[in-house]
């Protein structure tokens, strides 16, 4: 194995596995049958796949692990498949001891016969790989999708706990409330109904609106900044507004 990084230092653990460090990207792929790109974003793909074409052995494929967006990457596939490179949109939901234990989940797009090819590889990386189809955008906007659900759930816990404190409530304590209310039931339950479009209500909009006038107004009692709750009481109030305060919280996904 071959490695290279735009930090040298990075790679130079690799190196103490026993792989070899090489100075630019065209010396990392040569020889190589396969090359694996993690990278910042599209900018830095392109970069990087410049430098190391003129060196990309004949029949070479490329899996390119990075989050981009859905547009550059179709028009990046595009360009390399018409040139003849082999090259798969393989983004992953992993973190570095996921890595380590060789688990998590690769989203992958682009030609099915060069998926077959190589998922036996990328399932020992992963543990579990999802082939999302031809289609050459599906893995980077699914990739967002799931990017998106962990942006707002942070964003939800950072207001959370800017409201324990408020209220003299370590947030560590807080946090303990997890240990026996599992908030992914709104995925499994309301997020499934609200993907098929149902609004039948068992949380009404007017209500939940109610809930969160409740926790602004302890915020603004005890002097706490939220910044991220008040948007979404301005998306309730549009809604509500324009008549669907009786429909279901899920309401608030409907266009």
């Amino acid at each position: 194995m071959t490695v290279w990084n735009r930090t040298r230092a990075k790679a130079v653990p690799l190196q103490d596995a026993g792989a070899t460090i090489a100075e630019t990207p065209a010396d990392a792929v040569r020889g190589a049958e396969r090359v694996h790109l993690s990278l910042l974003d599209d900018a830095a793909v392109d970069d990087v796949i410049a430098q190391l074409l003129p060196a990309l052995e004949p029949g070479a494929i490329i899996l390119d692990h990075t989050t981009t967006a859905p547009a550059p990457t179709a028009e990046r596939m595009r360009r390399l498949v018409e040139s003849g490179v082999q090259y798969l949109h393989a983004p992953v939901f992993m973190g570095p001891s996921n890595a380590e234990q060789m688990t998590g989940l690769m989203l992958a797009a682009g030609p099915r016969a060069l998926f077959d090819t190589v998922e036996p590889v990328l399932g020992k990386m992963t543990g579990k790989v999802r082939y999302m189809g031809e289609r050459s955008d599906l893995a980077a906007a699914y990739k967002l999708f799931g990017n998106m659900t962990i942006m707002f759930a942070i964003s939800g816990l950072a207001d959370l706990f800017a409201l324990a404190r408020g209220l003299g409530v370590e947030p560590s304590d807080a946090y303990t409330l997890f240990n026996d209310f599992n908030p992914a039931g709104q995925f499994t339950g309301r997020g499934a109904r609200m993907a098929a479009g149902d609004y039948t209500p068992t949380f009404e909009l007017s209500a939940a609106r109610k809930d969160v006038r409740l926790m602004l107004e302890t915020a603004a009692r005890t002097g706490t900044t939220l910044h991220f709750l008040p948007r979404i009481a301005d998306r309730m109030d549009d809604v509500i507004a324009a008549g669907h305060g009786d429909e279901d919280l899920a309401v608030l996904g409907a266009e």
